[in-house]
């Protein structure tokens, strides 16, 4: 009998639940926590495809109270509220991960990491998604802001697809990139 009525809860549970997230809610969003959302906006990437759960991220800041989440998909970085940001998501499901290394971000880093951000407001979308340009794609601006702030790789870049180059060499350049995936995927992110 402990055995049905466990497995009722369970179901009943997930049917309330929207979300991927890990039980985050909105009393416990971290400043430098990352969102992980599937936006039907992403569809024509190189490091997003279609099959992927998450095609695109951003990073959380809390400002006056409020979540607020620091993104670009195809569209100069801006922040939007938590809830714009779910809002983007396909059956509006999300996941939140964070550092599992306790006590690297302080409240000294999270001031450098809302500097960083806050100074790539409005930065061109960079549709060839090339680590070494000042444009910025999605995967990438994540990736930077934790390489930059605190010195942490998130994931190690790759090589680019050589068929994707291939086909349109203009836009696939021989650089590295990261995605969303690789960074979902991290060890180091819990």
């Amino acid at each position: 009998m402990k055995t049905l009525t466990l497995i009722s809860t369970l179901f009943l549970l997930s049917l309330t639940n929207v979300s991927y997230a890990q039980g985050v809610n909105e009393n416990n969003w971290q400043n430098g926590d990352i969102v992980f959302i599937k936006s039907s906006k992403i569809s024509n990437s190189l490091s997003a495809s279609d099959k992927e759960k998450f095609n695109c991220m951003g990073i959380i800041f809390v400002e006056n109270g409020h979540p607020m989440v620091y993104y670009t998909a195809g569209e100069p970085l801006k922040k939007v509220s938590f809830q714009e940001f779910i809002d983007l998501s396909v059956d509006k499901k999300y996941s939140i991960k964070w550092l599992n290394e306790t006590g690297v971000i302080n409240e000294d880093v999270i001031k450098t990491m809302r500097s960083y951000a806050t100074a790539k407001l409005g930065t061109k979308y960079d549709d060839k998604e090339n680590l070494n340009s000042e444009e910025l794609y999605n995967a990438e601006f994540i990736w930077k802001i934790y390489k930059t702030t605190i010195g942490t790789y998130l994931c190690q870049p790759k090589e680019k697809d050589e068929e994707a180059a291939k086909k349109n060499p203009t836009k696939y350049l021989d650089t590295k990139y990261v995605s969303v995936k690789d960074i979902y995927k991290s060890e180091l992110l819990e």
